[in-house]
Order: structure tokens, then C-alpha cells, then sequence
């Protein structure tokens, strides 16, 4: 049991805050790489297009165990797999400032994705359990606003770190608050066995892969999830150095430039997960009517396309703003969709890491693609308008395709 003896209401609370809090420090860590990009960049003699590789490269692992990851969570529980994965991409960040070759820089980011793949399985998996269902898309767009919030005060934090003491102490600074919010965790979050007596040992549950690729409605939550993540991961990636060259400003301006435009998206998110969680209740009480605010919202995100028209930092900054608030508000309701849809709640975990799995594929594409079209066009135009067609394609499909519970067929071994 946890070291807290507290209300349920406080502590239900108090659970909200700290996942809330794992998923900015996991998107701040992010955003220091893409603060830091250009003094590591000139230190290891890179391209574009290398950057775009290095910027992607704890995409590789992260793909890889999303599912994995998920499947430990619904057998250990998340306090365990918090704490463990928390501390696990915190010391990657920590070893990443030792590094002094490309390769070795490279597999601290890959170790950073091991830690890192369990993240949006876990959040998923805590809200669905603490949270009441007709409050359950406004916290889980709560929770995806971690990563604004991440990315913006990593920005900063970064951006002025680095300035002041260098990218290789900044990231020992960062790697330092993950250990520490693991060890808050672990005194705080009550044990697996009190809150799922059905995962005791002897009881393994295991989703059936061909039932789940036999589902449309399955396919009409990972496609639209895909195609924000594509938007997610070229913004965490590349932003400040979008905002930097574009606007020819210094790592410090465009640190905050980047932390305005997602400081503002995490507010204003948060007022479009509300204002969808009402609509969803007024307009339609079935489990996937949902999609429609998942569908709207991407639609809405899909202006990232008219950036390369943003002629100021004001006008950039203000179309940011709403775009990545639109971005973040359809994910957090697709992914309360998917909590919707699953009708087995106990497989929730693994079918958001094999739904992630699949998103972050095509996130992995993102940073690499972005670093070659800048290298054979010089600027970032089309990068936005290839953006913009795969986030509308995302909110076609969800409108559409997923009407009916998504099923997991479980295999309970005793």
C-alpha cells in the first residue's frame, strides 16, 4: 500500500495531479532535445537530415514496446510500471549528458523510449479507473495537455538552462525531477492488489490481435490517432527550430515563442475538452458518439496548413495556439473513445499500447521527413501542407468508421 492515508476524493486528487504531472515531465524531457538541437547539432558536425534522425531516435524503441509496455501495466499495475518507467527515461536523460559520440547520444534516446513507452497506456488506463464516466474526456484531454504544458516549460526551462549552464546540465537537471516525482509516486499511488483484485497473480489477460485487426471500429480510433500523432511528434521535434529560422530570432525567443504557443493550447484545450464533453452529453448518449468531437477537432487542426502564410510571430503564435489546442482536444476524446469502445475494461492497457503502437509508427516519420524536405527545400512549407491533408484524412475516418464496443478477446490463464 502507499505511504498516504488520505480521503478517496483527495486522493483520487492527488492521482489526477501526478499523472498530469508524469506526462509533462515526459514531454518537457522531449523539448529539451528540440531546445538543445542546435548547440548538439553543431557539437556532433550534423545535417539536416541527420538531425531529423536524431531527433526521431527514441521513436525506434518507444514503437517497438508500446504494446510490451502495456501488457506489463495491465499484469503489474501502475504504480509499479510508473515508477519503474519514470526512472528508467530519467536516468537516460541523465546518461544522454555523458555521451560524447553520436551512437552513444543515440542509444541514451533510444533507452529514453523504453522508459517512455508505457506513458499513454498508463494515463489511459488511471483515468479510466479514478474518473467518473461523464467526466472521463475532459480528464483524459487534462491529462494530453501534459504534453503542451511539458513541451512549453520545457522550452523555456531549457532554453534558459542551456544558455546558462549548457545542454549536457540541463539534462541532468530534468533526468533529476523524473526520480523524484517516481519516488512520490511510489508513496502516494495505493498497490496494484488493493485496486484490481482480478489481476492477482495467476491471472494473465491477453488481447487477441486478429479480433482486433478484424474490428473497423478498432480502425476507426488508431487511423484518426495516427494522424494527430504525425502533427504531435513534428511540433514536439522541430518547433523551435521552425520558430528560429522562420522568424531569424535567437534560442531564447524562440524557447518562448514555443512555450506562448503551447501554453496557450494547453488553456485553450482544456476549455474545448469541456465544451465537447457537454456536446457529446446533449447531442448523443451512445458509446462512440464521441466521435463527432474527436472528428470536429481534428478538422479544425488541420489550419497547421496555412503556417507557411503566417508572416509574423503574433500571427504564427495565434494559429499555434489553436491548432495544437485542437490537436490536443481530439486526442484526449479519441483516446476517451477508445475507453468507450473497449468492452473489456481490464485489457484497456494493452489495446492503448497496440493502438499507440500503430500511432507512433507514423510518428517516427515525422522528424526524419521533416529534416529532408528542409534539406532539399530550404524551408518548411510543404511540411505543413502534407501536415494538414493527414490531419483531415484522421477526421474522416472518425467520423465514419467506429460505431460499436471494440471487443478484446481475452485468454485467462490461471
Amino acid at each position: 500500500m502507499s505511504g498516504v492515508s488520505t480521503s478517496p476524493c483527495s486522493l483520487r486528487f492527488l492521482i489526477y495531479v501526478m499523472t498530469i504531472a508524469m506526462c509533462i515531465i515526459c514531454y518537457g524531457d522531449r523539448a529539451a532535445l528540440s531546445v538543445s538541437m542546435p548547440r548538439i547539432s553543431k557539437e556532433f558536425g550534423l545535417t539536416p537530415g541527420e538531425t531529423g534522425w536524431v531527433l526521431s531516435s527514441f521513436l525506434w524503441s518507444y514503437f517497438f514496446l508500446n504494446l510490451p509496455s502495456a501488457i506489463i501495466l495491465d499484469r503489474k499495475g501502475a504504480r509499479f510500471v510508473g515508477a519503474a518507467a519514470v526512472t528508467l527515461w530519467s536516468c537516460a536523460m541523465i546518461f544522454g549528458s555523458l555521451a560524447t559520440t553520436v551512437p552513444a547520444f543515440i542509444a541514451t534516446r533510444i533507452l529514453l523510449g523504453v522508459g517512455e513507452a508505457p506513458t499513454f497506456a498508463l494515463g489511459n488506463k488511471v483515468m479510466r479507473y479514478w474518473s467518473r464516466p461523464g467526466e472521463r474526456g475532459l480528464m483524459m484531454t487534462a491529462f494530453i495537455c501534459g504534453i503542451p504544458i511539458g513541451l512549453a516549460v520545457g522550452a523555456v526551462a531549457s532554453a534558459w538552462l542551456v544558455e546558462v549552464f549548457g545542454w549536457r546540465s540541463t539534462f541532468v537537471i530534468l533526468g533529476a525531477c523524473g526520480l523524484l516525482w517516481s519516488l512520490v509516486w511510489l508513496w502516494i499511488y495505493p498497490s496494484r492488489l488493493a485496486l484490481h483484485p482480478s489481476t492477482q497473480r495467476g491471472t494473465f489477460v491477453v488481447i487477441s490481435l486478429p479480433t482486433l485487426f478484424g474490428s473497423r471500429d478498432f480502425w476507426g480510433v488508431v487511423i484518426p490517432q495516427c494522424c494527430a500523432n504525425y502533427a504531435n511528434f513534428l511540433l514536439m521535434s522541430w518547433l523551435p527550430i521552425i520558430l528560429r529560422d522562420t522568424f531569424h530570432v535567437s534560442l531564447v525567443q524562440s524557447g518562448l515563442y514555443t512555450a506562448y504557443s503551447y501554453l496557450g493550447a494547453a488553456i485553450l484545450s482544456l476549455v474545448f475538452g469541456k465544451v465537447g464533453e457537454r456536446a457529446v452529453r446533449d447531442v448523443e448518449r451512445t458509446p462512440s458518439g464521441r466521435r463527432h468531437a474527436v472528428s470536429f477537432f481534428l478538422l479544425m487542426a488541420s489550419t497547421l496548413g496555412i503556417f507557411p502564410f503566417c508572416h509574423s510571430p503574433l500571427a504564427a503564435i495565434s494559429l499555434l495556439i489553436f491548432a495544437i489546442a485542437c490537436v490536443t482536444a481530439g486526442t484526449g476524446a479519441n483516446m476517451a473513445l477508445l475507453a468507450d469502445l473497449v468492452a473489456e475494461r481490464e485489457s484497456l492497457g494493452s489495446v492503448t499500447g497496440l493502438t499507440l503502437t500503430f500511432s507512433n509508427g507514423l510518428g517516427i516519420a515525422a522528424p526524419v521527413l521533416t529534416g529532408y524536405l528542409l534539406q532539399e527545400t530550404g524551408n518548411f512549407h510543404t511540411v505543413f501542407y502534407i501536415t494538414a491533408v493527414i490531419i483531415l484524412l484522421g477526421a474522416g475516418v472518425v467520423f465514419l468508421m467506429p460505431r460499436h464496443p471494440i471487443h478484446a478477446y481475452r485468454i485467462t490463464v490461471s
